[in-house]
């Protein structure tokens, strides 16, 4: 867990320049889960003599899937103005695909600090996220501090705020559109990827996502890789293929490559945590606090779905064993199959419910019951006072 340093107690009917600093919303509790888990996980690795993280398969993947960009890229730029332009677009789709892989399997773990015992191959890999149109700044603030630290908390996990589109969790106002948001959601989950370019340019410029969470001062190391990765990512995609293609077809194959990107992205992120059985805690008391562990509230608020779908293990970089990815996201994901039974093991003996769906489509239909019963105006039973709306300032600069 990477705690966020500060937090501004805040109104919403206060201005951002008037909100009051107060320290880490901290997790009371110490049951001894996690002190558990990481003795069962350490004796394992000592058992097993095998290395957390610079897994050589790790590497096969990056060789695969970066070599799977630059020759689908290639095929587009060398071949496009030849093929049908159904063919040019099946491409775009394609290069869609590769690209999502490249963020599960590389992006994200380098990120995390997961892939590679050295900081530098770690910060380089990290990069490819520039290339994939996203900031790494940005990424790493938004995901591994408040969505790590804060998972399901409303107002404090930023993968909970979508700017009024939808409602995913109980603890936030209903709003009548509400009621159709499991059927537009496939439509809004087609944005993700355009909602996180986005997101990107708003830090950028303002120094916040929303109103609620303040990112720290960009550096100009910061700015320079945030300018050169954006120059970088749309030259590569649109001003090249603008160039040999005709315009109206390289604008068309980036909106679709960009929907495909998106439409894989949310199809495994939100079967992880807006489901049945995850639980949205709310901070209490005074000073505001979490009254749990962190380890079991990860655990709780986590759901895994189809571990074994030999395709989605291998492609969505051990994504959709969530749960052993919240409690260990410095150890590679290669892992994460045999951790889970280390995880359900140490959560039987401490009464901790570990929810998992055997296949995927079971997920998917979860997710958007979810959806729908957060949707209904019945399911408003809390309403969040305005002081739970908490504007944090992340500091986290590994």
């Amino acid at each position: 867990m990477q705690p966020v340093k500060t937090l501004n107690l805040a109104s919403q009917q206060r201005p951002a320049a008037k909100q009051q600093p107060i320290k880490a919303l901290p997790f009371t509790q110490q049951l001894g889960f996690r002190r558990q888990l990481n003795n069962r996980v350490e004796a394992y690795f000592k058992s097993t003599n095998l290395p957390r993280r610079d897994v050589p398969a790790m590497y096969g993947k990056a060789v695969l899937f970066l070599g799977g960009y630059a020759v689908v890229y290639a095929l587009i730029i060398t071949f496009g103005p030849q093929l049908h332009p159904a063919l040019v677009l099946a491409l775009y789709a394609i290069w869609g695909f590769v690209i999502a892989g490249i963020g599960f399997n590389i992006m994200h773990d380098a990120i995390h600090g997961s892939f590679s015992n050295h900081p530098r191959i770690n910060r380089l890999l990290g990069l490819s996220s520039e290339l994939l149109g996203v900031s790494s700044f940005v990424w790493r603030h938004k995901h591994n501090v408040w969505h790590h630290t804060y998972t399901n908390i409303a107002g404090l996990d930023e993968d909970l705020e979508t700017q009024g589109a939808f409602r995913l969790s109980p603890h936030d106002e209903w709003k009548p559109h509400f009621r159709f948001q499991h059927l537009y959601g496939p439509l809004m989950y087609a944005l993700t990827g355009f909602s996180f370019l986005i997101r990107d340019f708003r830090v950028f410029f303002t120094g916040r996502s929303d109103p609620y969470h303040v990112y720290p001062t960009m550096t100009l190391r910061d700015r320079v890789t945030f300018v050169v990765g954006k120059a970088v990512f749309f030259t590569i995609t649109l001003a090249i293929p603008m160039s040999v293609l005709r315009w109206w077809l390289a604008l068309a194959g980036w909106l679709l490559m960009l929907t495909v990107v998106s439409l894989i992205l949310a199809s495994i992120f939100q079967l992880a945590h807006v489901m049945e059985p995850a639980k949205f805690p709310e901070p209490s008391g005074d000073p505001l606090r979490v009254e749990n562990e962190w380890a079991i509230h990860e655990v709780e608020t986590t759901v895994n779905f189809a571990p074994n779908n030999r395709f989605l293990n291998f492609y969505c970089g051990g994504l959709n064993y969530q749960i052993e990815h919240h409690l260990f996201p410095h150890i590679s994901h290669i892992h994460y199959p045999a951790l889970a039974t280390i995880v359900q093991q140490v959560c039987a003996e401490f009464g901790v419910k570990y929810h998992c769906y055997p296949r995927w489509r079971d997920a998917l239909l979860g997710h958007f019951r979810t959806l729908r019963e957060l949707g209904r105006s019945a399911t408003v039973k809390l309403q969040p006072p305005p002081h739970l709306k908490l504007a944090v300032t992340s500091e986290e600069r590994s």
